[in-house]
């Protein structure tokens, strides 16, 4: 049992293998006990995260976040090399969950979609990239497959790493959150999700998706023209609350930059039947929503 909080912020901490930039686990974690965890799982081109939920306690009570480099050609055997020598990531969990960070995605309605031809569904509002397979994820709200592309070989070597594990896109939990909020504040729900180089935008009102895209952007000036046009057609009033998350801080120049022309922005929260540690209360948990999140979706 570990007997006391680590808290390791962004300080660059070293393992003898990799890097990883944070770290935070909580005072009852304990290794040898991870039969009582799930672990969810977060993969992209430009990061490698993980968190432990504790089942007897449903409450999340460990964070690692590791950076990958941007040269796709070593990303493969960076991950493989995080995977087998991170000490959490080799033990045994009760249940394992993957959320991949890609960029492109797109929703069919199910009462139209048919397995045999995702790639051509896909391929309607993308260009499927050499060596990238179509996924799919099926939603409940709305009632639709979400289907995303990923790099094959990332996700052969997941799938390799973790058999047991169920396989999602971001949207999936970004969207579930959404729907949530919608409902308990039974009003029109606004939320922004930024990665590098794109964002997310989606609508919620009347338990129903208004809007949802994916824009590749390459500064801020870009972000601001998708939003406030997407804005205008559908009448959100500039005082109207919008929720971020993501790779957004408070106050950085992409947040004083929103703030110009967004009065109201609120930062959202991982939300759900779970509790969080005490130590993620100095945390900007915003970044990781979608990684906590995805322990509501099936």
């Amino acid at each position: 049992m570990l007997k006391n909080p680590i808290i390791t912020p962004v300080t660059g901490r070293t393992n003898s293998f990799h890097m990883y930039e944070k770290e935070l686990f909580d005072e009852t974690l304990d290794i040898n006990s991870t039969n009582n965890y799930e672990i969810s799982i977060q993969l992209g081109l430009n990061g490698f995260s993980f968190c432990l939920l504790d089942k007897l306690r449903n409450r999340f009570v460990m964070f690692r976040d590791y950076k990958l480099s941007s040269k796709e050609t070593g990303i493969i055997n960076e991950i493989r090399d995080i995977a087998e020598k991170d000490e959490f990531l080799s033990r045994e969990y009760r249940r394992y969950r993957i959320i991949f960070n890609t960029e492109q995605s797109t929703i069919v309605p199910a009462s139209l979609y048919d397995p045999a031809v995702k790639n051509e569904y896909f391929e309607l509002n993308h260009k499927l990239r050499d060596n990238y397979l179509v996924a799919n994820n099926k939603l409940t709200e709305p009632d639709a497959y979400l289907l995303f592309g990923v790099k094959k070989d990332i996700f052969d070597l997941a799938i390799n790493l973790f058999p047991d594990a169920s396989v999602s896109h971001q949207v999936k939990p970004l969207l579930n959150s959404s729907f949530r909020q919608a409902r308990k504040n039974k009003d029109r729900y606004i939320r922004v999700h930024f990665d590098n180089g794109f964002f997310t935008l989606i609508l919620v009102a009347d338990n129903d998706l208004q809007f949802f895209n994916t824009f590749r952007v390459r500064n801020d000036s870009d972000i601001l023209y998708y939003l406030l046009n997407t804005f205008n057609h559908f009448e959100v009033e500039n005082d109207h609350k919008v929720y971020l998350s993501g790779n957004i801080f408070k106050f950085d120049d992409l947040y004083n930059n929103l703030l110009r022309y967004i009065k109201t922005l609120k930062f959202a929260a991982p939300e759900g039947d779970f509790s969080m540690s005490y130590i993620f209360d100095e945390m900007a948990t915003h970044q990781y929503c979608n990684l906590f999140n995805i322990v509501n979706c099936a």
